[in-house]
């Protein structure tokens, strides 16, 4: 090989490994500074600014008294009436009671009412069986007899009977053990009879008319 060429390599290897260890220097220098800044600072004391003050001259009770009279944001500057408790209570429209008592379910334990409804829109909610303290519709159910139950809602008490089956539901629940009626139909009328036979008549003797000695 040209020792030109070798020579070149070799300077050329030396320079990177010069510019190496520089850097390598540099940063060890750069690293030393940094910790012995930190080292050497010391926490400086936050300081917080105070709050302006506003000092208001205390006014008596006596000079509001416009100020509520007639309120700034209200329309007309109109104090709103105040509804006492008992009257919101009247304007608050009643929940209907639309149950109505279909059954009486009894156990060694228990004794359940059982009630049902057309009105909900969902079908689940159109049927309920509850016992002695529960409650349907803001109603307690405070009593179950034998074809009755009794609610209470405060001071009112409701009694809700038994509901009989109607005759339709009675008819489709139990067959009906009566003979079948015979249809209505008109009776037919009797064959009528057979028309008589004609009896063809005999024809005459000629005999009677031929004479005697022509015979």
């Amino acid at each position: 090989m040209n020792r030109k060429i070798i020579k070149l390599l070799l300077s050329v290897c030396i320079g990177l490994c010069l510019a190496i260890a520089g850097e390598w220097l540099y940063a060890s220098y750069m690293r030393h500074n940094l910790l012995v800044s930190i080292a050497s600072a010391k926490p400086q004391d936050y300081k917080v600014d105070t709050l302006p003050q506003i000092e208001l001259t205390k006014q008596p009770e006596e000079s509001y008294v416009d100020l509520v009279a007639r309120p700034l944001f209200i329309k007309g500057r109109r104090p709103v009436a105040e509804t006492k408790p008992e009257t919101a209570q009247a304007a608050a429209k009643p929940e209907t009671f639309d149950w109505q008592l279909d059954g009486i379910y009894s156990t060694k334990t228990t004794v359940s009412a059982l009630f049902s409804r057309t009105t909900a829109k969902v079908a689940k909610d159109n049927y309920r069986k509850i016992s002695v303290g529960d409650e349907i519709s803001g109603w307690k159910l405070t009593e179950i007899g034998k074809d009755k139950v009794v609610l209470k809602q405060g001071d009112k008490d409701k009694e809700l009977l038994l509901r009989k089956p109607k005759s339709k539901q009675l008819s489709q629940q139990k067959p009906s053990r009566e003979m079948p009626a015979a249809p209505n139909h008109a009776p037919a009328p009797p064959p009528a009879a057979p028309a008589p036979e004609v009896i063809p008549e005999p024809p005459p003797d000629s005999s009677e008319d031929i004479p005697e000695g022509n015979q």
